[in-house]
């Protein structure tokens, strides 16, 4: 299957700095390109009392790398296939209880999610809408000599007024496969905070007058009204991609809030080796 590009109106943003493989020195990375792996299944009907029909679905594509270092991408194959697994297993308890028999491959992740939507439409049998849906796309930000960037985005229904989404990005290193933390590609955090929080103000500002509010800080919900990363920072061909999640730092209704910050102003802030060049 080709390389699938997925569009989301709250997120159009993130595929202009979508890149395919980056030539460079390395002879094995030169080589990788992205193929990519789809899993659909359906739930058998419900019916209910007013005789609607209701069918809960699973509809998730992944990225799979093929090429460069053997053990490298197995690696970072591995670590992305596991992600639906994950998603599909938190549905089915979201507590992460430390008892719960969670699903160790997706075949029986998806058996459990629909056990669980059974359970519920037989416990709640006039809850309207009793249907879980799960969807989720990744693909790549950045192959690089030293860096993949891949991205997996999910979408989740599991009844009541409204869904919920998310997104997350997974720096590798390149020659290893191993995953990066934030402290391993950024050398200063003190630095990118405060560079951060000047964008984030700027641009909430903006938004804000363009729908006819006021900023206010104490609106979102950093802790103790001070400025604070994201969880979820992604490497870019132009720079750093910051996104907080719905929930992270503002209400559902707020979305995503993407900050992108090119190289240009990311001087001594990120460790060299993962700077592109």
């Amino acid at each position: 299957m080709k390389r699938i590009i997925y569009l989301m109106v709250v997120f159009g943003a993130i595929w202009a700095c979508k890149s395919g493989s980056e030539s460079g020195n390395s002879k094995e990375l030169a080589t990788i390109a992205v193929d990519s792996v789809s899993f659909k299944q359906q739930s058998a009907p419900h019916f209910t009392k007013e005789g609607d029909t209701l069918i809960s679905s699973i509809d998730i594509v992944y990225p799979k790398l093929t090429g460069g270092d053997e053990a490298v991408i197995a690696k970072i194959n591995n670590y992305m296939a596991n992600l639906p697994i994950q998603g599909l297993n938190s549905v089915v308890d979201p507590e992460g209880s430390p008892e719960a028999n969670t699903s160790k491959n997706l075949d029986n992740a998806a058996k459990a999610f629909f056990a669980s939507v059974t359970d519920a439409q037989k416990e709640m049998p006039d809850a309207p809408n009793m249907v879980y849906t799960y969807e989720a796309l990744g693909d790549t930000m950045l192959i690089s000599p030293s860096v993949i960037s891949l991205y997996y985005n999910e979408s989740t229904y599991t009844g009541g007024a409204h869904g919920n989404y998310n997104t997350f990005f997974y720096n590798f290193d390149a020659t290893t496969g191993n995953i990066l933390t934030h402290t391993d590609f950024i050398k200063d955090t003190v630095a990118l905070n405060k560079l951060a929080e000047i964008k984030f103000k700027e641009e909430e500002t903006s938004m804000a007058k363009e729908n006819g509010m006021e900023f206010k800080m104490e609106d979102y919900f950093f802790p103790g009204g001070k400025f604070i990363l994201p969880n979820n920072i992604g490497i870019t061909k132009e720079g750093l991609r910051l996104l907080y999640n719905p929930y992270e730092v503002a209400s559902y209704a707020r979305g995503m809030i993407i900050l992108d910050i090119p190289w240009r102003e990311l001087k001594d802030i990120i460790v060299e080796k993962y700077i592109r060049k």
